[in-house]
């Protein structure tokens, strides 16, 4: 399979003034891959990113391609970043969107068919 590195990317979604605070940090890189498929590989080690939270950054991917129509990308976990106290497998998932925006940003209504 041929792999194209689009883009390294980092997505946060922190929020350490509210009443329940937030705490979730990814790395992902993004491929673009000559099937129609989403793939996603935990490349990130267990002590930077429990394996409770790297499910989160799945589920966000997935989410993410299947919402903006997007096919043939591999994303790999790199990096992340986590609280004990303050992070949750959502919180994940969010970062995981944000950092995918950077990729693929939202058309403007004007760009749309």
């Amino acid at each position: 399979m041929q792999m194209k590195l689009l883009a390294e990317v980092e997505g946060s979604y922190v929020r350490p003034i509210c009443s329940i605070p937030k705490y979730a940090i990814v790395t992902l890189g993004v491929y673009r891959i000559d099937t129609d498929e989403i793939l996603f590989e935990n490349h990130c080690p267990k002590e930077r990113l429990p394996e409770r939270f790297v499910q989160g950054v799945e589920e966000g991917v997935r989410f993410f391609a299947s919402e903006n129509g997007i096919r043939g990308i591999q994303v790999n976990l790199l990096d992340g970043g986590w609280h004990e106290s303050d992070s949750n497998k959502r919180d994940f998932m969010f970062a995981a969107v944000f950092a995918l925006f950077k990729v693929f940003p939202r058309k403007k209504d004007s760009e749309s068919p």
